[in-house]
């Protein structure tokens, strides 16, 4: 697995790396501006956040983000710089009796984050408005800015279940399989880690490569089930 995984995360950063304005690099904007904080501004944050949503495909018509402008995401900012949280801006996942105190904070950050929205949208009256907070919108979130938590859409949940047996939603025993995941191919994944950094000077934390490699596998899946189908 190990060749596999180095193929496929290289494959992945390769075709966005041939194109220097491609929709994938919004990720590294959006994160290298929330890990730099030195000079950190809540409205170019949430700015940054709104675009990268909207490169990563949370801005599509039937989404409630397309009628609000960036500031909608102020509020949201505000909860991933909050004290509480600031365990999870630089995870190593080298100690394995942390998972279950990990996974825990993850998930209040990611409560935090769905309980946020519903406050801020409203129809054109001004009444509540059903909001879409779903896993994938919560998790691209954490994965563009604390970096925390792989994004689950549906390539990446495919990838995952053809790798790792089973997949029960976002939640603690998912989190602890991808903790252990990286404890186990560490040595690798950091081996990935600085030939991106020697190629785009762009440092990509370990759950962001768990990301690209799952989801470039389920990107192979689906095309085989593609062309599998009957014409």
């Amino acid at each position: 697995m190990v060749d596999d995984i180095k193929i496929q995360i290289l494959a992945y950063y390769d075709r966005c790396a041939d194109d220097k304005h491609q929709r994938y690099r919004s990720w590294e904007h959006c994160f290298g501006y929330f890990q730099d904080r030195r000079a950190f501004d809540k409205d170019t944050a949430a700015l940054n956040l709104a675009f990268y949503l909207a490169s990563w495909g949370m801005y599509r018509g039937s989404s409630g983000l397309l009628q609000k402008d960036y500031k909608i995401h102020t509020c949201a900012v505000e909860k991933l710089l909050d004290p509480q949280y600031e365990a999870l801006w630089d995870l190593d996942f080298d100690d394995a009796s942390r998972d279950d105190a990990t996974a825990d904070l993850i998930k209040s950050l990611s409560a935090a984050l769905r309980a946020t929205y519903p406050k801020q949208f409203t129809k054109d009256d001004g009444t509540r408005k059903e909001f879409p907070k779903t896993d994938t919108l919560i998790t691209k979130i954490l994965l563009g800015t604390v970096g925390c938590t792989p994004a689950l859409d549906s390539f990446f949940i495919k990838g995952f279940r053809s790798r790792i047996a089973g997949y029960s939603g976002f939640g603690p025993s998912f989190l602890r399989e991808v903790f252990q995941f990286c404890r186990t191919h560490k040595e690798v994944l950091l081996q990935i880690q600085r030939e991106i950094y020697s190629k785009g000077h762009v440092s990509y934390p370990m759950m962001k490569l768990v990301d690209m490699y799952f989801w470039e596998i389920g990107r192979l899946v689906k095309d085989a089930e593609n062309a599998a189908q009957p014409c």
